[in-house]
């Protein structure tokens, strides 16, 4: 059975009008209980044949499997650890507490405490990611590797920047894995150190050429000068415990609690909010056009951060590679986004909560308690469509041109809202009927007990179909993520 499965794939990268072909009629296979090293000089496209099979980039043309599947699909990395280059994890997590994350996304995984010393990190485990060494954060991506009981890993040049114990430890797992039978694809730089260490272990050499460089046969030809060694069937027993299958509910929760910490860790994001939203208290109006400035200002204050602040966050993550290390687990989609969007929604509630206490403090607005809760319900719920575009966005848009970009849609939503009169041409005060902007304006109006238009269920109708269709292209654009191209 080939647990990674390569048929007449190529793939042609696009810049401007320029085409740039790396690979090119390629066929590749590995069997389960292989270890295959994968050689080749830098630019030859070695990182680009994993990105391939771990589903980061899709094929010009030919097909990908693995594990028998679409490696687009997050469950077909349920068994497959990596190691890659070009990924980071959050500073502000603790060693356990990442490792606790990354666990959770495997249906049997190994224990944080077990996997830790496996690697030699037990005594690291209340640190902050941020603190450790070169060699030290190697160890820790190895050990996210490891996590989840793997039956196939993938390591792109795993051994660089590790220590001497560090580099001593990973070739002593790395025989232990392959005693309990577990498949390996190890990418190495043709003159790497690592060569002594893989005579006795690897049962094949493959040579990944440059396209421009490839002899006539393909770009890959195998080693046959190297001493290969045979398959061997027996596996030793583990005597590791396994924690058992853990549903997506827990997923989500484990997800969104390291979204909490990481939120309320960075103080300078909730201060600049809060700061902002003590504007209230000061607004020049009194009376019911207190209660529409105060509605309106809360407005703005949601959209910033579900579609400036939200999606600059994610910005970041995909720049810095975290989003990359994500995306090689089995985490879906939609769970991911959720646990933003959720987020995003518990910072709103306490946000909004803080501007109608000022506002109705300082403003002297008469407002029943009932009314208000409503009016933060309808503020708070109305924003997931727009929370959801902000996730869009950031997907669709490079990192650094998400700033000026989501800076625009704020005022152009704010303009197709209706609270501006547009008389000239006719066909924009069509037009904006068919903003989410202007369905939640309506929403809010109506929920501040202010005019608005008596169609609160096309209000409520659209916002849906708005959040629908934004999580659609969200969910699109977080699998083909354009920053690793």
């Amino acid at each position: 059975m080939s647990l990674i499965e390569i048929r007449n794939v190529s793939k042609t990268f696009r810049k401007g009008f320029n085409e740039y072909p790396i690979i090119q009629n390629m066929d590749f296979f590995v069997k389960k209980g292989e270890f295959v090293v994968l050689l080749g000089k830098n630019g030859a496209g070695k990182s680009t044949l994993l990105n391939l099979i771990l589903g980061l980039v899709q094929p010009s043309e030919g097909e990908v499997k693995l594990m028998g599947l679409s490696p687009q699909q997050s469950s077909a990395k349920k068994a497959v650890g990596a190691v890659l280059q070009e990924t980071t994890v959050p500073k502000n997590l603790k060693v356990k507490e990442l490792v606790q994350l990354v666990r959770s996304y495997y249906p049997q995984s190994y224990t944080v405490q077990d996997i830790l010393k496996r690697v030699g990190l037990e005594d690291k485990s209340e640190a902050w990611v941020s603190e450790l060494a070169g060699g030290e954060k190697q160890r820790l991506y190895f050990a996210l590797a490891l996590v989840g009981n793997p039956e196939l890993l993938i390591l792109d040049e795993p051994t660089q920047k590790l220590d001497t114990e560090g580099y001593e430890m990973f070739w002593q797992e790395i025989r232990f894995c392959q005693k309990q039978g577990i498949t390996i694809l190890m990418v190495i730089h043709p003159d790497d150190r690592d060569f002594d260490k893989l005579s006795p272990l690897a049962t094949r050499y493959v040579t990944l050429h440059a396209l421009s460089e490839a002899p006539p046969e393909g770009q890959l030809s195998e080693d046959t000068s190297q001493e290969i060694i045979q398959i061997e069937n027996q596996q030793i027993s583990q005597n590791i415990p396994v924690i058992q299958p853990q549903g997506a509910a827990f997923i989500f929760l484990q997800q969104m609690w390291v979204e909490i910490i990481q939120l309320f860790r960075t103080p300078l994001f909730l201060l600049g909010i809060i700061l902002f939203a003590c504007f209230s208290s000061v607004l020049p109006f009194h009376g019911e056009l207190a209660k529409q400035a105060l509605t309106s200002f809360s407005v703005l204050i949601l959209l910033t951060i579900a579609i400036d602040r939200l999606g600059k966050r994610v910005s970041v993550e995909r720049a810095e590679g975290w989003l990359k290390l994500l995306r090689i687990t089995p985490l879906p989609p939609v769970i991911y986004i959720a646990a933003k969007v959720v987020t995003t929604l518990l910072l709103s509630t306490i946000i909004i909560t803080l501007i109608m206490i000022l506002g109705i403090w300082r403003l002297k607005i008469d407002i029943n308690p009932e009314q208000l809760l409503l009016l933060v319900f309808s503020l708070v719920l109305g924003v997931i469509p727009f929370a959801v575009f902000g996730l869009a966005l950031s997907y669709l848009t490079e990192p650094k041109s998400y700033d000026s970009i989501a800076g625009l849609s704020i005022p152009l939503g704010l303009a197709s809202c209706g609270a501006l009169p547009l008389t000239n041409p006719r066909y924009l005060q069509d037009l904006v009927a068919f903003s989410p902007f202007y369905h939640y304006r309506e929403l809010t109006l109506w929920a501040a007990g202010l005019d608005y238009d008596e169609h609160l269920l096309l209000h409520l109708l659209w916002l849906l179909w708005a959040g629908g269709i934004f999580g659609l292209i969200a969910v699109w654009a977080y699998k083909r993520d354009s920053v690793i191209q």
